[in-house]
């Protein structure tokens, strides 16, 4: 039976940890299919809860805010309005322009707020 070199397991699990999606714990952008991430097209369905087909974006039913971070907890948090998810946006950004995320007030701040406002 071979033995798992120690430093080969630490690598191992220093990648996992830096580099995989492992879901709602990060601010990362999720993948499609999952809760956080767009609905799989051509037939709006998720891999994981349910598919927002107005606005393309899967969630979890039981745990709306799950993937969602409004761009970070610098700039907002994700609260629950009628069982979805939506962003709560701290002060000098807004989630006009995007429902889920939180753009800064200037948006020339951050490029794709501005590429969304025609900046």
């Amino acid at each position: 039976m071979t033995r798992l070199r120690p430093w080969l397991v630490l690598a191992g699990l220093s990648l996992c940890v830096s580099g995989c999606f492992r879901g709602a714990e990060r601010e990362k952008k999720a993948p499609p299919g999952v809760p956080g991430g767009l609905c799989l097209a051509p037939d709006g369905v998720c891999q994981d809860g349910m598919c927002n087909r107005e606005e393309n974006y899967c969630y979890d039913p039981q745990d709306p805010c799950k993937g969602f971070f409004c761009g970070g907890s610098e700039r907002g948090i994700c609260i629950v309005a009628n069982n979805e998810p939506s962003c709560s946006c701290q002060v000098g950004f807004e989630n006009e322009t995007f429902s889920l995320y939180c753009c800064p007030e200037d948006s020339s701040q951050d490029v794709i707020c501005a590429q969304a406002q025609g900046g």
